[in-house]
């Protein structure tokens, strides 16, 4: 059984790694294109990651963005960010976080995300409720989407005239204010916090949600595909909510 005070100490060792290279000059290098980047922050964070999780669990799977996948053949994961928004860390922007999920075989089970700069924690096992920095945490109740907060989120390959569609159905619909920048994991604790209302995510990667839908669901949030049907832990297109009645208006106007 994975501790979670273990993966706790892991988020909190790359996270340290970051907040000490947080505003250096770094060499930037661009992995699939443009906007994804990689510096030595992203690195040296998942080495500090892994070393902590590696000790204490050495037969357990890794799937890390950065060195990639470790099949131990076991029926646990890890699924590693070690610094999501790293086109904030690049521009000196504080918005950037260290995510560390637990999949029992296809199944999150647990999440820590953590934001260095503002020395935020968010944990959450399955059954057990959602925390930061150990105080329970729970999604609003907003069901005015006039009233509403909602993050968008894509793949670096999502077509940008999808992109700009979903945009465009947002505003149509008549939310508050609409969040895109490209830290998707701190938008999930946003939303499981009680701060905003909703995330979409389209075509997103793995390491940025398989943390964040645990958190999401037990901070008592809604999470389903497109279709309104329950999204699986590795489904990449969903919409996760505060699970108020403008989930449904969101998945009947966009979708």
């Amino acid at each position: 059984m994975v501790d979670l005070q273990k993966v706790v100490d892991a988020a909190r060792a790359g996270g340290e790694v970051i907040k000490q290279l947080f505003g250096q000059a770094l060499e930037v290098s661009e992995k699939t294109n443009l906007g994804d980047l990689r510096t030595k922050a992203d690195t040296d964070s998942e080495n500090a990651i892994l070393k902590v999780l590696t000790q204490a669990y050495p037969t357990t799977n890794i799937y890390a963005e950065e060195s990639g996948q470790v099949d131990r053949q076991s029926e646990y994961t890890f699924v590693i960010d070690p610094l999501d928004g790293t086109s904030n860390f690049v521009l000196g922007v504080p918005d950037f976080a260290v995510s560390i999920g637990l999949l029992h075989n296809d199944e999150s089970i647990l999440g820590v995300i953590y934001n260095p700069v503002l020395d935020q924690l968010y944990t959450a096992e399955k059954g057990r409720g959602a925390q930061l920095n150990g105080k329970t945490i729970r999604v609003n109740t907003e069901s005015d989407i006039a009233r509403a907060t909602v993050s968008y989120t894509s793949g670096y390959n999502t077509a940008r005239a999808y992109n700009d569609g979903v945009v465009k159905k947002l505003h149509d619909l008549g939310i508050k204010r609409l969040l895109s920048h490209w830290a998707p994991a701190y938008d999930y604790c946003l939303l499981a916090s009680g701060r905003i209302e909703a995330v979409i995510s389209k075509e997103g990667d793995l390491e940025d949600y398989v943390a964040a839908k645990i958190i999401v669901t037990e901070a008592g949030g809604k999470i389903t595909d497109f279709t309104g049907q329950p999204s699986e832990s590795k489904s990449p297109d969903f919409i996760a909510s505060n699970g108020s009645s403008l989930h449904e208006t969101i998945q009947a106007n966009l979708f």
